[in-house]
C-alpha cells in the first residue's frame, strides 16, 4: 500500500481547516447521531461489488463502514480531512489524513471508490472529480452519496423567524454533480435524488443533531451568523421550527451515484 501513497501537504484553506476542526470535535459523538448517513450508506452498499483489488473510502470519518468494505476488497484505504475522525476507527487499517481535492495517491492506483456524505465539503467539486478520475484505474467502479441543495430546510425555516440571512449551506444540485462526473471522464451508470429524514422529540434536539455530526459548518464566507444568541432569541428560534406529526424533522436531499471510469 505504501507504493500508492504520495506525500502531499494538507490544504491551508481556512474553510477546510475549520471543517477539519469541526469534524474532529464531533468525532466522538458522530456515530450515535449519523443515522441519515447510515441510511445513505445502506443504499450505497447495495451497489458495491465484492472483488475490488484496492478500494478507497473517501471521507471515511470514524471508519463506520470499514468492516463492510473490507469484505468487498482485498485492501481498503481510508482518507479523511479530519485526524480526529480517523483516530476513532480501528487501528489495524490504512488511514491517511488528506484533502479530497488533492489526493495523495498515485494515478491509476484504485479499482473502486466508496464515498458517503463527504464530497459536499469539497471546495472544488470539478477538481475533486478530476482527482477521482486520476487515481482510478480504467473501469474502476465508484459509488457515492452527497448532500444536495434543499437540505436542512427545516433549520433554514426556523432561522427565518429571526432574520433574512442564510444560515445553512447552499449545496450543489444533482445535475451539477452529474456534469462534473461527465467532464472528468466517468460514465454514469445511475443516479437518483432521495430525501432522507431524521426525527427528534423537539427542535433543540434537531439543532443538536446537526452540530453533533459537524454539519453546522458554513462553507461560504458570505454566509455568516451574526449577533449574540440571547435567551429570548434562542427561544424564538426553537419556536419557529416546523413540526411534522409533533416531531422535529431534519431532512437531507441526497444524491446517490454509481459511476465507472472510462
Amino acid at each position: 500500500m505504501n507504493a500508492v501513497i504520495q506525500q502531499i501537504g494538507l490544504s491551508r484553506s481556512g474553510v477546510k481547516q475549520n471543517t477539519a476542526e469541526r469534524f474532529s470535535k464531533a468525532a466522538k459523538q458522530y456515530q450515535q447521531h449519523a443515522r441519515v448517513q447510515q441510511q445513505a450508506a445502506t443504499r450505497l452498499f447495495s451497489l458495491l461489488k465484492n472483488d475490488y483489488d484496492r478500494l478507497l473510502d473517501l471521507g471515511a470519518g470514524p471508519l463506520l463502514h470499514h468492516e463492510y468494505l473490507a469484505n468487498c476488497a482485498s485492501n481498503v484505504l481510508s482518507i479523511d480531512l479530519s485526524h480526529g475522525m480517523l483516530s476513532q476507527g480501528p487501528t489495524d487499517t490504512w488511514r491517511v489524513c488528506a484533502d479530497m481535492d488533492n489526493l495523495p495517491l498515485q494515478s491509476g492506483s484504485v479499482s473502486g471508490v466508496f464515498s458517503n456524505f463527504a464530497i459536499q465539503w469539497s471546495e472544488s467539486p470539478a477538481q475533486l472529480f478530476k482527482e477521482l478520475a486520476r487515481v482510478c484505474k480504467p473501469n474502476a467502479h465508484v459509488v457515492l452519496s452527497s448532500v444536495l441543495n434543499g437540505s436542512l430546510k427545516e433549520i433554514a425555516q426556523a432561522w427565518q423567524t429571526l432574520d433574512d440571512r442564510c444560515h445553512v449551506n447552499q449545496f450543489l444540485t444533482l445535475q451539477q454533480l452529474e456534469q462534473f462526473a461527465n467532464d472528468a471522464g466517468f460514465t454514469i451508470q445511475q443516479t437518483q435524488q432521495v430525501c432522507l429524514k431524521d426525527c427528534f422529540a423537539n427542535a433543540k434536539e434537531a439543532f443538536k443533531s446537526v452540530k453533533s455530526i459537524g454539519a453546522n459548518q458554513l462553507q461560504s464566507q458570505s454566509i455568516q451568523r451574526s449577533g449574540l444568541m440571547g435567551k429570548k432569541r434562542y427561544e424564538k428560534l426553537l419556536a419557529g421550527y416546523p413540526l411534522e406529526h409533533n416531531q422535529a424533522v431534519v431532512s437531507y436531499e441526497v444524491a446517490i451515484m454509481e459511476l465507472v471510469k472510462l
